[in-house]
């Protein structure tokens, strides 16, 4: 008959709330959380290069920068929701995440006024705007693999 044996446990634990990065750090170094922001493997030469989209910031248009913003946001949104998958009845996190929300709903509804609309709902946005419009404008917007960045 055979045994079995555990070969390890796993001591994780509990994340606490602590400062945070700021959007475009956040989205250049994978998480909004400094205390999780663990290099794999870092060598010299790797601490010298410029980490995520920095590299193309001078080149952006102000369509591309907006675009760049959306993703930050929509990114430090994300991370913090899965943060409070674990932790829902902490109210700083939840504050942060209120903001966070409330911003990319404006920078998605700015993009959708100025470029063309991102989501669906952007695109009730501009017919809240503007109730006479008779554009379909989703179509407007490059498609994701036709962008200069």
């Amino acid at each position: 008959m055979e045994t079995m044996s555990h070969l390890a446990i796993a001591s994780v634990p509990v994340q606490q709330w602590k400062e945070v990065y700021d959007e475009e750090q956040a989205f250049s170094n994978g998480t909004i959380f400094p205390e999780l922001d663990k290099p794999f493997f870092v060598t010299v030469q790797d601490s010298k290069l410029e980490k995520g989209p920095k590299r193309f910031v001078n080149k952006l248009n102000a369509e591309d920068t907006a675009l760049l913003q959306i993703q930050q946001t929509s990114f430090a949104v994300d991370d913090l929701r899965l943060y409070m998958d674990t932790h829902p009845e902490d109210q700083e996190g939840l504050q942060l995440l209120k903001e966070m929300l409330k911003r990319r709903k404006t920078l998605l509804k700015e993009f959708a006024l100025q470029y063309y609309p991102l989501t669906v709902d952007c695109m009730y946005d501009i017919y809240e705007e503007n109730p006479e419009s008779t554009c379909y404008c989703w179509p407007e917007g490059k498609i994701p693999w036709e962008r200069s960045v």
